[in-house]
Order: structure tokens, then C-alpha cells, then sequence
């Protein structure tokens, strides 16, 4: 749907796409292993991303704390890379996300 509006603005216009989409709705943390690692709240440090080992084999997923916690245990969200017309390397693309974290209208 998007390529067509897009095209449908001009003839021939196909920009590429990364297409990601960000889940909260899981039952996911992250803890670190040793308690000076993590923020004052003991939580993992703003900015962390685990792309392994509790991620999907089939998809390209991965989760990334993106905000310093004040109380309790942080929730990472899960995000889901579905089109990467970009070819972005993942590292790039963990902090684009992780920039646009922190965009406000």
C-alpha cells in the first residue's frame, strides 16, 4: 500500500523502505548480571539492544531499552523488522531507532 501511494504521486517513484514495527505487549526483561552495570534503578543502561539468543530464529527482531528507568524493572520494547528495502546494517539500525526514541512533535 505504501510503494502504490507512492506511486501514485509520480510515475515510476518506488523509494525504498524500512518498514519496523514496535511491540509492547510482551512479557520480556532485561537484567544485568552484575548490579554496578546497570542504572541507579538497577535496570539495564538506556540504549541497550540484545538481537540474540531470546529473539526469533525466523525473524529479524530485536529489543532495545530506550529510556532510563525511575522505578521497578524496565519493559524493552520488541521491535520487528518486516521490509528493509535500506539494507541496513543491523548496528545502523539499532540507532536510528534508538534516535527516533527521542523525537517529539
Amino acid at each position: 500500500a505504501i510503494q502504490k501511494a507512492c506511486a501514485s504521486l509520480e510515475k515510476d517513484y518506488c523509494p525504498p523502505i524500512t518498514f519496523i514495527i514496535a511491540q509492547k505487549r510482551h512479557h520480556t526483561r532485561l537484567f544485568v548480571q552484575n548490579q554496578r552495570d546497570g542504572d541507579r534503578s538497577g535496570n539495564v543502561p538506556a540504549g541497550t539492544v540484545v538481537d540474540n539468543t531470546i529473539t526469533s530464529p525466523h525473524l529479524y527482531d530485536f529489543y532495545l531499552n530506550s529510556h532510563a528507568g525511575i522505578q521497578g524493572t524496565n519493559k524493552p520494547a520488541k521491535y520487528t523488522v518486516l521490509k528493509d528495502d535500506n539494507r541496513m546494517p543491523p548496528d545502523m539500525l539499532f540507532r536510528l531507532t534508538y534516535a527516533l526514541c527521542h523525537v517529539y512533535a
